[in-house]
């Protein structure tokens, strides 16, 4: 197969099951080679304190100081009190993964997805309903998902910090 001009060609899978979703963040990890956008409900769906999943975001971390991970979550308890290997990488690296609580409008959006590089996008439309899309190489199909992550961004607010403070 010859691959177009500017990479390969872009592919659109539809996913059915919540395990489709899953196994389609699995495959942004594995291709994300500079910065990765999660936008979740609360990651519980995502495996994310998993072992494995962590040691591939430290990996992905240790490539480059300028590998980033952005992360809004409606509600971060579940990191809070569920992911201390997340946490722990958080503080490892402080200035290559940050999570934020959405606030606002943005705490009213009800879809759920993942960018890898504006390259790669994983999505559900409704996050409390299984059936999403895995799009691959389509940065025009991206595009505007980048934009509504940044826009979610700024109406958010610093959630999780590795450190805990108080009394």
């Amino acid at each position: 197969m010859i691959e177009p001009p500017g990479g390969p060609a872009p592919e659109r899978t539809l996913l059915a099951t919540r395990t489709d979703y899953f196994e389609g963040f699995n495959r942004l990890l594995g291709l994300a080679a500079r910065e990765l956008r999660i936008f979740d409900r609360d990651l519980s769906e995502l495996g994310i304190n998993d072992p494995g999943r962590i040691e591939t975001l430290t990996r992905f971390l240790r490539g480059s100081r300028t590998h980033r991970i952005y992360v809004a979550l409606h509600d971060v308890e579940h990191v809070t009190k569920h992911c201390p290997r997340l946490i722990t990488l958080l503080g490892s690296y402080t200035g290559g993964i940050f999570i934020y609580q959405t606030d606002g409008e943005a705490a009213k959006v009800q879809d759920c997805f993942v960018l890898a590089d504006d390259l790669h996008l994983l999505r559900r439309p409704v996050a409390s309903q299984p059936r999403g899309v895995l799009v691959l190489n389509d940065p025009k199909e991206c595009q505007p998902m980048r934009e509504r992550f940044g826009e979610i961004w700024e109406s958010s607010l610093p959630g999780v910090s590795a450190s805990t403070t108080g009394l």
